[in-house]
């Protein structure tokens, strides 16, 4: 459970500072399944602030990788290191909660409750599946001011284009990296 801090409660301090400050460290994670092999022995660090978008083919292995990062799969091999201190926010790809709400309210209603816990560390698995243009530009600026790390699973290219700076692609039993913009890469 993460402790939920108040801005009335934050004083002089400043917001950045209560954002996360060590990095994650990932060596040589790789995760095989029985009948199937998604990546191997990628290494990577993610600093405080990025930005990444995981990217691929559908059944590549990019909502196992959020499992992973989020400590609910375990890799084949290799090893994830993240600071005890760090809190993880995640969303699902699909919510089966509040079921009186349409899709994008469900979203909405689980980034709310998510963001109210102050995560250092934001997993979204195809955040904008199902929400409408206006609902889909309003989680792109929520992102956009999000001060955390935000890790994302998605093919919307409008979301690509305005809220990540680092690109990992999922393809042929690899994750390579890129750093830049999604229009460069």
């Amino acid at each position: 459970m993460c402790k939920i801090i108040f801005a009335s409660e934050l004083k002089p301090l400043k917001i950045l500072e209560t954002i996360m400050r060590k990095p994650i460290f990932l060596k040589d994670v790789s995760l095989s399944f029985s009948n199937k092999n998604c990546f191997e022995d990628f290494s990577s660090v993610i600093y405080p602030g990025s930005r990444i978008a995981i990217i691929g083919r559908n059944g590549s292995g990019k909502s196992s990788l959020l499992n992973v990062l989020r400590g609910k799969l375990s890799p084949s091999s290799g090893g994830i290191t993240i600071p005890d201190d760090v809190c993880i926010g995640y969303v699902e790809q699909t919510i089966h909660d509040f079921k009186d709400l349409s899709g994008g309210q469900r979203l909405n209603k689980r980034v709310s409750e998510v963001l109210a816990q102050f995560p250092d560390l934001l997993l979204l698995d195809e955040p904008t599946n199902h929400l409408d243009k206006d609902n889909r530009k309003s989680l792109i600026q929520m992102l956009k001011r999000y001060q955390g790390t935000l890790i994302v699973v998605s093919h919307d290219t409008e979301l690509l284009r305005n809220c990540i700076d680092t690109l990992w692609h999922v393809a042929n039993n690899r994750i390579r990296e890129f750093t830049g913009s999604y229009d460069d890469y």
